[in-house]
């Protein structure tokens, strides 16, 4: 007497879900473009529009005590041309990140020494009202 064979399935093959899934986390974690900001301490000043972020730019961060700072690295002003001409493209904007304290005589002298550098469009950045 035979006795019939049976398969006994518990429950569904999740296997072809984690590989989508996976698949998903990977695609996205390769297409997404993350943010960076500098980590440098400066409380921006706010206002009622704020512009967006773009992929050619290069920030200069003024501290509350006058430091300059280009992608990390503290600079003087009198450098500032140099290292922006090394940086600064056509299409590069240029995004002045201004403690809210900060003279505005300062602020002045760095756009100045960014369109002396080349570049084309200087953005101020501010945080938008309410932030």
């Amino acid at each position: 007497m035979d006795i019939p064979v049976r398969s006994k399935t518990n429950g569904l093959n999740l296997t072809p879900l984690i590989d989508i899934v996976f698949l998903l986390l990977i695609f996205f974690l390769l297409t997404t473009h993350f943010i960076e900001e500098d980590g440098i301490g400066v409380r921006l000043p706010s206002a009622a529009s704020v512009t967006t972020r773009d992929r050619n730019e290069v920030a200069v961060a003024i501290t509350r005590e006058g430091e300059l700072f280009v992608e990390g690295r503290r600079l003087e002003l009198a450098a500032l041309e140099d290292q922006l001409r090394t940086i600064v493209k056509d299409d590069t904007t240029v995004i002045i990140r201004g403690d809210r304290d900060v003279s505005l005589q300062l602020a002045v002298s760095v756009m100045e020494t960014a369109k002396k550098a080349g570049a084309q469009r200087l953005v101020v950045a501010t945080l938008q009202e309410g932030d």
